[in-house]
């Protein structure tokens, strides 16, 4: 008898999870006679994703076997209502978990408490709180100072990465510095805001007006003209290209840029950008060429009515070939094995 172990970390309240995929693909190639698992809230804890999970096993004559909550035969009424009862107080149990969670996060934040344990760059996490990291904080220093006297990301990160006194940090962390309240000693999450709450690395004046430029920025910014943004790749590395815009005084360059130099604070991809006006033109342009050009476009479409029609007498002889299979099996010429092989063959 073969055994097949499968195990999961994801939460039971998704159904998207690598096991249980591998699970639900095992059984619907008729390759499992019995579902194991310790307790049945290991399968699920969403009663949606379970009876969908019932049907599935009661579709191909799967029962689930439970090493703490019991065997379920798949063919009969009474174990499948036992079943609904037993993933019912499953999602039950995992709303009450996670409703006593919330509730002590919430007291726990009125104590003026830190909910999480993950230290942002210039602390560390110490019997409870946030304490400043000695070797980290002079660079979150720098940071503010730098972005006060008008620098951006990318320049910051080259000017920490030039001096060997700071710790480099790429343009997005730069901004991520920028962003956090915790470093002017400020706690915000989803209970409130907390002052005072882990030791400042800068003057909440400091943090302030930083936000004020920041903000500032933001306001200026002007909407992308861009036609394919998101749309193209990069020749080199295959990253899809982002979008840059260089103001001059009377008129703006646009570029499309690889990300990875973008989030670097030195090019990290050899391809340096191309003009994203004479790009847009030029594929423009071949698309009108596409549809002027009346023989090519009946090559694609002739290639396209061939597959698909190559598709449907596949299909059909599917269809064909799987009733014929039924009739010997009604006629007992074949077995329930022979049945499935010769499917399973079909299907492939």
């Amino acid at each position: 008898q073969h055994i097949t172990f499968y195990s999961d970390k994801q939460s039971g309240r998704t159904d998207n999870r690598t096991g249980y995929q591998q699970v639900t693909e095992r059984i619907q190639q008729r390759q499992c006679d019995v579902l194991c698992c310790y307790r049945l809230n290991r399968l699920h804890r969403n009663l949606k994703n379970a009876l969908k999970l019932m049907k599935l096993c009661q579709k191909y004559h799967v029962h689930i076997l439970s090493v703490h909550d019991g065997y379920f035969d798949m063919d009969k009424s009474f174990d499948r209502l036992k079943l609904n009862i037993f993933m019912s107080l499953a999602e039950l149990e995992s709303d009450n978990i996670g409703e006593q969670v919330k509730n002590g996060l919430r007291e726990k934040a009125k104590q003026s408490k830190l909910i999480t344990t993950h230290a942002p760059f210039g602390y560390d996490y110490r019997n409870g709180t946030f304490i400043i990291n000695n070797d980290e904080a002079p660079t979150v220093k720098a940071v503010f100072n730098y972005y006060l006297q008008g620098y951006g990301y990318k320049k910051i990160a080259q000017y920490l990465e030039d001096d060997n006194k700071f710790i480099n940090r790429k343009p997005y962390q730069v901004r991520n510095i920028i962003m956090n309240p915790n470093y002017c000693g400020r706690v915000i999450n989803q209970y409130g805001q907390y002052n005072n709450m882990v030791p400042p690395i800068v003057s909440a004046t400091i943090y302030e007006h930083a936000q004020a430029i920041r903000i500032k920025k933001q306001l200026h910014c002007i909407p992308s003209e861009n036609q394919l943004k998101q749309k193209i790749k990069c020749p080199y590395c295959g990253s899809t290209l982002t979008n840059m815009t260089i103001r001059k005084t009377n008129h703006s360059l646009r570029y499309y840029v690889c990300p990875k130099n973008m989030n670097a604070s030195r090019f990290a991809c050899d391809f340096k950008g191309i003009n994203a006006e004479n790009l847009e033109k030029q594929v423009l342009e071949s698309g009108q060429k596409f549809f002027r050009d009346q023989q090519l476009y009946s090559k694609i479409k002739h290639a396209i009515e061939k597959q698909l029609k190559k598709q449907r007498m596949h299909d059909t002889s599917n269809t064909l070939t799987h009733e014929k299979l039924i009739e010997k099996l009604a006629q007992g010429t074949i077995d329930v094995g022979t049945f499935r092989e010769q499917s399973q063959s079909i299907n492939l």
